[in-house]
């Protein structure tokens, strides 16, 4: 009985991570991110149910644009935001940049 009560608890986690995982990303393709001119980067994220509105779908894409730039020990500076409904897609164009230098500070 023991044994069996936890193999359903086992069960019911793995279960959970797995909504969660989907929630997060099971809902929407991502591109990889890819390198333009001008220490630009681009990534897109595409739903593949209606069940992901835009507003999610950025956000999943900032944060891989996120999780790239903190590879390199860097933030995602986001420079433009493109949103198309057919198919509902987002892409970001962004540039990594050290952390905690601000847009005014680069401009000066």
């Amino acid at each position: 009985m023991r044994t069996q009560l936890h193999h359903h608890r086992r069960r019911g986690s793995l279960v959970a991570a797995c909504l969660g995982a989907a929630a997060l990303g099971g809902c929407a393709n991502f591109s990889e991110v890819s390198a333009g001119r001008d220490d630009l980067y681009t990534v897109s994220a595409t739903g593949v149910s209606y069940t992901m509105s835009i507003p999610a779908l950025t956000s999943a894409a900032r944060e891989k644009a996120t999780a790239f730039c903190g590879k390199q020990q860097m933030q995602a500076d986001l420079r433009q935001l493109i949103r198309g409904w057919r198919p509902m897609q987002v892409e970001l164009i962004f540039r990594c940049q050290p952390a905690g230098t601000s847009l005014q500070a680069l401009l000066d």
